[in-house]
């Protein structure tokens, strides 16, 4: 539950936990001393005229954790709509559809998300097992996102639109569709249609995943936008967290029109609170729905290797024009690539000698032997909650010989890169407890052991989790307690570091953003020094 409560004075010092501080060379720290906002000193000799705030000693505080790629809006907009992760049958399936569409008011779409074939046997839903919705349009992603099923009222929407390139309407013998829709198909023949949430809504949620977010520890977000939803909410956005401080949003726009319009981020007006940091583009889909482009074909679909999208199917130098036009405008640019090929495409994209540093690869859940030395000093930004997920179906998609190449998190850090973690919210939840969770068992949702000798320490999670998310979003000022760093905090109840992470996760006592208590409450002792 969030809780409101008053900033911490001006000037304070904090003391009694144990501070992790995430610097390498001093690990731990006594104290902090904070003032408007921002920590000036590290285990500093007390001063008689700042006051004390002395936690319990059996907490353990470490920077904001962050989370380096997640979608805010339609994060916060899920929270209000059909949730069809839990659903295990078809028969369940179909009762919540028919369930929410009488609760839904009228001319209102009936929008849910979430499911996931794998947690009944595999079979794929149609638009029959929509048939509870009537004639009310009815649209159910799938939980990564990349397809959708629709029913009979969106179909007759679309018509006979033809297939987008790098997409699949899929169809039975007879060659009617089935109602499933695959990566572009979905995008751009019913995203399209889907009527946009009042901006009254859309507010609303965003407030709705600021709180959701900060009940994790989370301070700072590297959010994916269309450029479309900031212009409508920045001003509110900025507004709100001006006022309460609760998230900090490093933007990065999702918009994939070439040649690409730089014109709205580059005069956005910047500050620590909101920016845009990149632009974001897709080479592929995903494991699940196998889509990912692999280099050989998947194992349990012998003629199908995934698909390649956008620039990545259209232009084969595209992909390098549009990387080197983002970063020439002093933007990060950001790749979505899963499968083996499709990062191999990436690195082949965005040559290291100019652009290591910047650019970010996303997800990596996929990895080619020869392509693990091309990561030296390059950012993965890698989502571990997606492995508990994908590794209920990663042997057969893959088969056991490519199951080395799943999710290289050790192998990734022995060759040199730089990881940066985060959730992908709303496709898995955004707790980053859970990610920690899934990097330091190998546990998959089930319980069942993945790639175990991948597994990291819980300080090297938290790493990526902090400083390593803060250093792939350009803000070294966040990710460490440390002097000039702002003043912002995830108070664990429990010490996350001895903790049996296979049975219990850690207790989060209070969430600190600028030295506002922005989740739980800090229990605090006002003492005099």
């Amino acid at each position: 539950m969030h809780h409101e409560s008053p900033t911490l004075p001006a000037r304070v010092r904090l003391t009694g936990a144990r501070f992790w501080t995430a610097d390498p060379m001093n690990p731990w720290a006594a104290s902090v001393d904070i003032a408007d906002g921002r920590i000036t000193a590290v285990d500093a000799p007390p001063r008689p005229d700042v006051p004390t705030i002395t936690l319990p000693v059996t907490a353990v505080v470490t920077p904001g954790l962050i989370d380096a790629h997640l979608h805010l809006s339609l994060g916060g907009q899920t929270l209000a709509q059909l949730d069809l992760s839990a659903v295990h049958s078809r028969a369940e399936f179909e009762s919540r559809i028919a369930d929410s569409a009488r609760a839904l008011p009228p001319g209102r779409w009936l929008r849910a998300f979430g499911w996931n074939e794998s947690h009944w046997g595999g079979e794929r839903p149609t638009r029959a097992w929509l048939r509870g919705a009537g004639n009310t349009p009815c649209v159910a992603y799938r939980m990564d996102q990349h397809a959708c099923v629709v029913n009979d009222a969106v179909l007759a929407l679309i018509g006979n639109d033809p297939c987008p390139a790098g997409g699949e309407i899929v169809r039975d013998s007879t060659g009617a569709a089935t109602g499933l829709l695959l990566e572009q198909a979905a995008w751009q023949l019913v995203n399209p249609r889907v009527p946009t949430p009042p901006i009254e809504d859309r507010r609303a949620a965003l407030l709705a995943a600021f709180r959701h977010c900060n009940s994790f520890g989370i301070t700072t977000v590297g959010s994916m936008e269309y450029e479309s939803d900031l212009r409508e909410t920045h001003e509110y956005l900025r507004t709100h967290t001006r006022a309460a401080c609760t998230v900090r949003v490093i933007a990065t726009i999702l918009d994939r029109a070439w040649p690409v319009d730089f014109a709205w981020g580059r005069a956005f007006a910047h500050d620590e609170l909101l920016t845009i940091v990149g632009w974001k583009s897709f080479i592929d889909g995903t494991l699940g729905s196998r889509t990912a482009r692999m280099l050989l074909p998947y194992a349990d679909d012998v003629h199908n290797r995934g698909m390649l999208v956008e620039f990545a199917a259209h232009h084969p130098d595209r992909l390098r024009a549009w990387a080197s036009t983002v970063i020439a405008h002093g933007f990060s640019p950001s790749v979505h690539a899963i499968g083996d090929e499709a990062l191999r495409i990436a690195l082949d994209a965005i040559a290291p000698e100019d652009h290591a540093r910047v650019a970010r690869f996303e997800h990596c859940q996929a990895m080619d032997d020869a392509d693990l030395a091309r990561m030296h000093g390059r950012i993965a930004s890698m989502q571990p909650l997606h492995k508990a997920d994908d590794a209920r179906g990663a042997s057969p998609r893959l088969g056991a010989q490519r199951m080395h190449t799943f999710f290289r998190f050790r192998d990734l850090l022995t060759a040199g890169a730089r990881l940066a973690f985060g959730s992908d919210w709303p496709i898995v939840s955004c707790d980053p407890r859970l990610g920690i969770r899934a990097a330091v068992t190998g546990l998959d949702l089930d319980g069942a052991p993945c790639r175990t000798d991948q597994n990291l320490t819980v300080e090297e999670s938290l790493r990526a989790y902090t400083c390593g998310a803060a250093d792939a979003l350009r803000a070294p000022a966040l990710g460490r307690i440390a002097p000039g760093s702002h003043a912002d905090f995830c108070v664990f109840a429990d010490d996350p570091f001895t903790c049996n992470w296979a049975n219990a996760l850690p207790r989060i006592m209070a969430t600190v953003a600028a030295g506002t208590t922005v989740h739980g409450s800090l229990e605090r002792q006002a003492t005099a020094t």
